[in-house]
């Protein structure tokens, strides 16, 4: 084995899933009396991970990666600035939604599955992050997935999360094989899945047979993990499943699941970059962001459910990222390392802009037992923190200043622009999609916010535990700060985007 201060690289994965087993036995021994206690154990072994993270931020941004390598052709894991930044991401609202669900599933039972499979399933964002070879990027994924499956599920006391579930995973599980048989090819011709050696391997190749490889693998692979990032027409699971899990595990799930599911999708076309010249996969991909971020707004316009509505939005933001991404690859020649920065940091606002709305969401059916926004009427003056921490969410979402959805935006329309050409075109695209979607933020904060009218069920509200508030509190602290000192999150996201324009465009 060689190793490279491995410590890094290890103990985040290690803690996450060491987590998982403690939550789950002490949950399960201790039965009822100490299920409660299971939400601070796993609170306790995510910031554990994170502190072990941030740690590491100095050494990645001076140039050194961390690895852990099995010789010959073995696993090898490094915390680049991509899993730095995706581990970051991911742990962060971990540790939010542990601590809100600690209160909103107090009187459930089963909560040791619950947290051991939301430590699991961010073992698997981080996973996609670190592995340096597409198969054991895959074996994350999955992890992250199959994780995902009962949490969706998880209240089976009622039908609707149950077809949800199901229908997520099945949807997940032919992504999945659609995926691998993408990896499959790339192995035949290639012998290996290493992401710094597959282009090396294809290069004795006829140019022929590597675009047919590239074309083939690349649209499989494309395919399959682009179920998870919920790109259209793959997109039909999400709204579902969103609405319907417990809403820690719905901020989870549209705060970081899908981005990691981009993440990977992007991963597994890096080594496929540059092979098949005629092929350009970030126009492909801006054609897709470009269906994506419509369809989201336009089903998200007619929804009355608060937490449908958001999973609907997501989807546009999804389009979002894909086109900030696509620019960063290159419409029709060289990318701009700008997409890359835009892209990551709509994911690192999107942590918490969607992440806190959802949690608003979850507040506001804690309370009157209902996601119907036309009951919901004047339940913010009845909470107003949680009110006003739904609007400024809401409003980040919409890119309004000085919040962190306006610096990401604002990024990716300055990509646009410096690609030139069709990219502009893609900008105006976006630019009337984010005034599309103040068609159901603005109503949704006028029913919560302003309504002179309140609802039945508002009158007779259950109050919100503090630490439900206060993590929600926290949620829309961060997308403030991310929007007025920019710099913090740029100091994470600006490596992370060198890291990827360089695998797209070797210097």
């Amino acid at each position: 084995m060689i190793m490279g201060d491995a410590v890094w690289v290890v103990l985040p994965e290690f803690l996450l899933l060491f987590g998982a087993l403690t939550a789950y036995t002490f949950g399960r021994v201790g039965k009822r009396r100490w299920s409660r206690y299971t939400g601070g154990i796993a609170t306790l072994f995510a910031i554990a991970t994170l502190g072990v993270l941030i740690t590491a931020i100095p050494a990645v941004q001076e140039g050194k990666i961390p690895f852990v390598a099995m010789n010959p052709g073995g696993i090898r894991l490094a915390l680049d600035p991509l899993a730095l930044f995706l581990g970051i991401a991911g742990t962060t609202l971990l540790i939010i939604s542990c601590l809100y669900s600690i209160r909103s599933l107090e009187e459930d039972t089963g909560t040791e599955k619950y947290y051991a499979l939301l430590l699991l399933m961010a073992a698997g964002v981080l996973g996609i992050g670190l592995a340096q070879d597409l198969f054991n990027m895959y074996v994350f994924f999955e992890l992250m997935a199959i994780a995902s499956f009962p949490l969706v599920a998880y209240h089976t006391g009622t039908w609707e999360p149950v077809k949800a579930g199901t229908r997520y995973a099945l949807m997940s599980a032919a992504g999945s094989i659609t995926a691998l048989f993408g990896l499959s090819i790339l192995f035949v011709y290639a012998g290996t899945l290493e992401i710094d050696g597959i282009g090396p391997a294809l290069s004795s190749v006829a140019p022929a047979t590597v675009q047919s490889i590239v074309l083939m693998a690349g649209g499989l692979m494309a395919a399959g993990f682009g179920v998870k990032a919920a790109i259209v027409p793959l997109h039909t699971w999400l709204p579902d499943a969103h609405s319907v899990a417990p809403s820690g595990i719905s901020a989870m799930l549209s705060g970081i699941v899908i981005e990691a599911g981009l993440i990977a999708l992007v991963k597994a076309l890096m080594p496929l970059s540059g092979l098949a010249p005629h092929l350009t996969f970030g126009l492909t991909l801006a054609l897709f962001a470009a269906v994506t971020m419509c369809l989201g707004n336009l089903i998200a316009l007619k929804q009355r459910d608060l937490k449908r509505m958001l999973a609907c939005s997501s989807i546009a933001q999804m389009g979002y990222i894909m086109l900030a991404f696509a620019f960063g690859m290159g419409l029709s020649g060289r990318g701009t390392e700008l997409g890359f920065i835009g892209g990551l940091y709509h994911i690192l606002g999107h942590v918490f802009m969607k992440g806190g709305a959802f949690l608003c969401a979850g507040a506001f059916l804690y309370a009157i037992q209902t996601r119907n926004l036309d009951e919901m009427k004047g339940i913010g003056k009845a909470l107003p923190l949680v009110g006003i921490s739904y609007t400024l969410c809401i409003l980040a979402l919409n890119g309004m200043p000085p919040m962190t959805g306006f610096i990401s935006e604002i990024f990716i329309c300055r990509a646009g622009i410096e690609a030139g050409g069709l990219a502009i075109l893609f900008v105006f695209l976006m630019l009337g999609n984010i005034v599309l979607s103040l068609g159901y933020y603005l109503p949704s904060i006028n029913t919560i916010m302003f309504s002179k009218e309140k609802g039945q069920k508002v009158t007779e509200i259950k109050p919100v535990p503090p630490l439900m508030q206060a993590t929600i509190l926290v949620a829309t602290l961060f997308t403030l700060i991310l929007g007025i000192f920019p710099q913090i999150g740029l100091g994470i996201v600006s490596p992370a985007a060198a890291y990827l324009f360089h695998q797209f465009f070797p210097v």
